[in-house]
């Protein structure tokens, strides 16, 4: 029988790991990330002497964070992804190590061997890696780059979501189940599973009228964004409906936005990419930051949920500004700045970090508008039910396994799964089932 064994993102979001093990003993990894808090950052761990290969989702961090890890000894093996995961996941784990305190246990080393052992794998290529061991990419809808994983061992085929999106949005094209081939069992991700998203092009309208109002008025609007598809992601919807006014990127975002210009078949629509961009400011040097602070204008600065980032060089002066507004466009976790900000009305946000260079103490109440958008590139509630009911099961268990989500979203979700005749679990951190 073939084990799926769980090592993160179990009744939580952040360090995803699934190993799949063949009856020969045979293992792949899917992804490999880390979580932001508690004491135990990195996957569980686990016998990897029979690893034959990785394969990588997508770049964020709570999938990729911890994939140099694994290769810290002479058993290195192939990394399945893409281009331009593979750029930014590097980026994004180098930045990771600069701000972070935790003793992550690799280097510059690690990381080189992982970039060395990259194999690139386009969508819809079938690829061996044993016996009896295959994996195929599928789009996932979730971020430029991002794949869904069909893995075939022993004649069973899982598919692995990884994060998705069945909604297109102004940078990638949505998901669909429809395209998956006949499966075995399912590892869906939940983070949304109890939510329900606002209309997309509702969402839009309203972000583009609140901040030109904002702007008309003599105020700046602030856009927290996550630097890796949500910033660019915003230009776009400004772009979109015909923003004119200043326009500022600072923070990572700048980097990123200049990978995705190399890469342009990962993106749903290249021109509008290219036209959205020319029209931005990008932050680069001290003379441009003083002028975006004095202009009248939008400034879209990392980090997404004000843990840091550009975004802090902004704040005080437009959070005592009436005229002013702060507009979120991701999710924020519950603790983090920018969720006390939306719920609470006020700021407040400490750190003294000597390499990052940083020394701040703001405890602020907003005078300024405060208001979130999520441009959510996951699927809600809703769109997932439909993700697994258009899945096409070779049996009549229907096996689903509900991960990477928090113990509410895919505890629920799970159950709703099994009064619909699934076969469904929401699994603990450890846990390994065989099919």
């Amino acid at each position: 029988m073939v084990k799926i064994s769980f090592l993160g993102s179990c009744r939580e979001v952040g360090r995803s790991a699934v190993l799949i093990e063949s009856k020969k003993g045979d293992q792949l990894m899917l992804d490999y990330g880390v979580r932001f808090s508690k004491e135990a950052r990195l996957p569980v761990e686990a016998d990897l002497s029979h690893l034959k290969a990785v394969a990588l989702t997508h770049c964020h961090v709570d999938h990729c964070g911890a994939l140099p890890s694994l290769y810290s000894n002479h058993h290195r093996p192939p990394l399945f992804t893409n281009e331009v995961s593979l750029v930014i996941a590097e980026k994004l784990i180098y930045d990771m190590l600069k701000i972070s305190r935790y003793p992550y246990p690799f280097g510059k080393h690690e990381i080189e061997e992982m970039k060395k052992n990259a194999q690139f794998l386009e969508v819809g290529m079938k690829q061996k890696i044993a016996h009896e061991f295959y994996l195929t990419f599928y789009n996932a809808g979730h971020i430029p780059g991002s794949v869904s994983i069909l893995v075939e061992v022993d004649g069973k085929k899982i598919l692995y979501s990884g994060d998705i999106n069945t909604i297109p949005t102004n940078l990638v094209e949505a998901t669909t189940s429809r395209i998956i081939p006949e499966i075995d069992a399912a590892i869906v991700e939940s983070t949304y599973a109890l939510r329900k998203h606002s209309p997309r092009e509702d969402l839009e309208k309203k972000f583009v009228e609140n901040t030109m109002g904002t702007i008309e008025n003599g105020g700046k609007v602030l856009v927290p964004a996550f630097s890796v598809a949500r910033s660019q992601e915003a230009l776009m919807i400004l772009d979109k409906y015909h923003y004119r006014g200043k326009l500022f990127l600072d923070g990572l975002g700048t980097l990123i936005s200049k990978i995705y210009y190399d890469y342009p078949n990962e993106l749903k629509n290249k021109l509008h990419y290219r036209k959205a961009m020319s029209k931005v400011n990008f932050v680069n040097r001290r003379r441009k930051r003083e002028l975006a602070k004095k202009s009248n204008g939008v400034i879209v600065s990392s980090s997404g949920m004000l843990k840091g980032g550009a975004a802090m060089e902004y704040i005080k002066p437009i959070l005592k500004d009436p005229s002013s507004a702060i507009y979120l466009v991701g999710y924020q976790v519950e603790g983090t700045p920018g969720r006390q900000l939306i719920d609470e009305g006020i700021f407040h946000f400490e750190e003294h970090n000597i390499s990052r260079r940083t020394d701040y103490d703001i405890n602020i109440k907003a005078q300024c508008a405060v208001k979130h958008f999520d441009f959510s590139s996951h699927s809600d509630g809703e769109e997932l039910h439909n993700y697994v009911d258009n899945l096409r099961f070779t049996n009549h268990s229907k096996e689903v396994f509900c991960i990477h989500g928090d113990n509410e979203s895919t505890g629920t979700f799970a159950k709703q799964l099994v009064n619909k005749g699934y076969t469904s679990v929401a699994p603990e951190d450890g846990e390994t089932y065989r099919i």
